[in-house]
């Protein structure tokens, strides 16, 4: 396979942009996994199409648009370990821009669970003081991940801190989500 189908692909959901075409986003992730299976690697350039998309504010408008980051989560094994340092920035771009709150969802879990280090720490603190009110609910959440995923208590310590800094927030909401993941990582809300 030479690239073409997957060239294509892009430009199917480049064209989902201009038709706001919600449902046709999700045929053509499904055809992009199909074509994923037959190859050994994704073609040259096609991660930087998709990297275009993830930074395209009316790409992420679109409802359908947190498909794309369950597409890239559901095939890590294709994307380089340089391509994988990029993406983290995206993804603290995207996590406020998507047009529904399943996108922030999909971007905190795939931070927390693929990239449970320092610099994402910082990522989800950065956010915890800018996110607008709804994906701040989903903010604890991504800390969980992240807690859970490390395997050095002093970065786990960390998350459950900034966790705990979170409870403390004017919202209900954000404060109902904190007690839930510090239950779920055993600890009691104080």
């Amino acid at each position: 396979m030479d690239g073409t189908e997957f060239q294509l692909s892009l430009e199917r959901l480049q064209e989902c942009i201009r038709s706001r075409d919600n449902d046709e986003i999700e045929n053509v992730l499904s055809d992009l996994d199909s074509l994923t299976i037959e190859v050994e690697r994704w073609p040259d350039g096609f991660f930087e199409g998709l990297e275009g998309l993830m930074r395209d504010p009316d790409f992420l408008g679109l409802a359908n648009s947190w498909k794309l980051f369950y597409f890239i989560t559901s095939n890590w094994e294709q994307i380089s370990e340089h391509e994988k340092e990029r993406l983290r920035e995206v993804l603290g771009e995207a996590f406020d821009n998507c047009g529904d709150w399943m996108g922030a969802f999909v971007i905190g879990e795939i931070l927390g669970e693929r990239y449970p280090d320092e610099l994402t720490l910082a990522i989800l603190a950065r956010l915890a003081k800018t996110a607008n009110r709804l994906n701040m609910q989903l903010l604890p959440h991504a800390l969980e991940h992240l807690a859970k995923a490390t395997d050095r208590e002093s970065l786990r310590s960390q998350a459950i801190q900034q966790l705990q800094e979170l409870g403390k927030s004017d919202s209900e909401e954000v404060r109902d989500e904190v007690f839930t993941s510090l239950a779920k990582l055993g600890i009691s809300a104080e």
